[in-house]
């Protein structure tokens, strides 16, 4: 664990919020996601990605399976965008999605996370609903944030009280941006909007758990099997060891030809190194491998951490 992050955090994080009601929402939202959300049961959860029929990336989703209705966490300022792009698909279907713009999050983060409120022992992805200082919230395990993490879905109106409250109990310490940033890197952990975007597969991203091979037909299925079974990727997500004063967005170079860019760049507490993270192309992916950096400096090529 990185030695910038107290046993007990509170960090706000940017997210877009959804919400799909309707006795057709699992069957529909199934038809567009990566994840299987067709079998989960309330109180169940799953991470995937929004893909377009080319199989490329629009967003990644955290989907909370509530009693009667869906709620879904995108990247931030997606929210309409990504209602917008699932209405464009209901016919028949007894569906409503709408931005979920009354509710916000808050994440409680780090190794003791759970104590703070005594949370139950649940599994990545899955929630249930707490009452917290009479604040009526939905507690989810949060996965791919670099430590244990548990995001609280609770009433805007309220979330301010909660944070405070929160914060003046014992140990319990604010976590920042920058904190969750250096997290995340150390555990090779890539972010939409920053380390990828619309330009890439699922399969470019190395994070394997958000899509399922069994599940069936979805929106860019055919291209996204098609690239996981042939081997067909060209290029691969690849965490980087860097010297120099590299930046993020600098171009990084393999024998004097463009191999790929530094997407994140932090400094690691707890190793003493500068870490990044990029998409690489094969060719200069394999461990090990030197890069130069644009503007200065090396990249020497790292596996991703097993999570």
């Amino acid at each position: 664990m990185t030695t910038c992050l107290p046993p007990y955090g509170l960090a706000e994080r940017s997210a877009g919020l959804l919400e799909i009601t309707g006795a057709d929402r699992q069957r529909f939202l199934n038809a567009y996601v990566t994840c299987d959300v067709k079998p989960l049961q309330p109180g169940d959860g799953a991470y995937g990605f929004f893909t377009n029929p080319q199989g490329r990336i629009l967003s990644d989703v955290a989907v909370l399976v509530r009693e009667d209705r869906l709620w879904l966490e995108v990247a931030p300022g997606l929210a309409e965008t990504l209602a917008g792009h699932l209405r464009k698909f209901v016919i028949v279907d007894r569906v409503e999605i709408r931005p979920l713009e009354e509710v916000t999050l808050l994440t409680l983060i780090g190794p003791r996370a759970a104590e703070v409120l005594d949370l139950p022992d649940l599994l990545d992805w899955k929630h249930a609903p707490m009452t917290i200082d009479g604040i009526e919230a939905v507690v989810q395990r949060r996965g791919l944030l670099g430590a244990p993490a548990f995001s609280l879905w609770v009433p805007a109106a309220s979330a301010p009280h909660l944070r405070a409250s929160l914060l003046a109990r014992e140990g319990v310490q604010p976590v920042g941006e920058e904190d969750l940033e250096i997290l995340r890197v150390e555990a090779g952990i890539p972010r939409f909007g920053v380390d990828f975007g619309p330009e890439n597969f699922p399969k470019e991203t190395g994070l394997d758990e958000a899509v399922s091979y069994t599940k069936g037909c979805y929106l860019g299925q055919e291209v996204v099997a098609r690239i996981h079974y042939r081997g067909g990727v060209q290029k691969m997500m690849r965490r980087l060891e860097l010297e120099g004063d590299p930046r993020p967005g600098s171009k990084l170079l393999f024998e004097e030809r463009e191999a790929g860019t530094a997407t994140t760049v932090v400094r690691s507490p707890l190793s003493g190194r500068t870490l990044g993270l990029g998409i690489v192309h094969k060719r200069a992916a394999e461990p090990g491998t030197r890069l130069d950096v644009e503007g200065g400096g090396t990249a020497t090529v790292e596996e991703l951490p097993t999570r």
